[in-house]
């Protein structure tokens, strides 16, 4: 079964609430009749692109207004999802009703955990949509941006410490290529949360539980959509980065 597929039985595949208010109208004219996945699964797919897009409007506007860059990138995420013109425009609208919504973050946050199920590689992809956002404006964050995001961290029932990993330099951007990302070993260490004073053996031991959050075997059991294994495989990528550099400084 698909992986959209099985959050139909989780009962919170059907709309209601004010995400319901804002994307349930549409919902009708957003299914492909020349798409082979049955409805439910467009419907919760659907879903999720609802809540992505109104967190996405939240946190961008949290400091008082939508920047140029912010909406390049929301752009940009739009894009990434491979949508088709029907339901970029879905997305759009969604973005722009959101952004004067007085429903709070926080309650997309706690939704969106209970329609994923708490899947891990799914809350970080969110996450980090949202992180990359946040980064728009450049390396100096806007405060209650960042708590936003930890609060997102928190409700996805993510393990802590994703994004001041992330904050200090250890996300990987879409099509992560090592060859083409320079990173010191200082931003290494801190990708991998260590210092230089770190053992061999402490090195070790973390690489290989940071690694394990995106192992290709792990992910391929769970059947997920190509964009959350995209996301994972880059992140992995960074973090081999990491180790590799770190590796190659120790002599080890």
């Amino acid at each position: 079964m698909n992986w959209w597929g099985k959050l139909i039985g989780t009962g919170v595949g059907m709309f209601g609430g004010p995400i319901g208010a804002i994307a349930g109208a549409a919902i009708g004219h957003l299914y492909d009749d020349d798409d082979p996945t049955p409805q439910n699964e467009q419907k919760a797919r659907i879903l999720y692109l609802a809540y992505f897009f109104s967190c996405a409007a939240k946190i961008a506007k949290a400091d008082g207004h939508v920047s140029e860059g912010e909406i390049r990138t929301v752009e940009s995420l739009i894009n990434r999802f491979g949508l088709d013109e029907k339901r970029s425009e879905f997305a759009k609208n969604v973005f722009r009703k959101a952004k004067t919504s007085r429903r709070s973050i926080d309650e997309d946050f706690k939704e969106v955990g209970r329609l994923i199920g708490y899947e891990a590689t799914v809350g970080q992809s969110f996450l980090g949509g949202l992180f990359e956002i946040v980064c728009s404006n450049g390396k100096k964050m806007n405060e209650l941006q960042v708590r936003y995001l930890l609060r997102c961290e928190e409700r996805l029932k993510l393990k802590p410490g994703f994004v001041q990993t992330w904050i200090r330099g250890g996300y990987a951007p879409p099509h992560y290529d090592s060859s083409n990302n320079e990173v010191s070993l200082e931003e290494a260490y801190q990708i991998l949360d260590l210092t230089p004073q770190s053992t061999d053996s402490e090195i070790k031991s973390r690489y290989r539980k940071k690694a394990a959050n995106f192992h290709p075997d792990k992910l391929s059991s769970k059947n997920l959509p190509k964009e959350f294994t995209s996301f994972a495989n880059d992140q992995l990528a960074k973090i081999n980065h990491a180790h590799e550099l770190i590796c190659k400084n120790r002599g080890i």
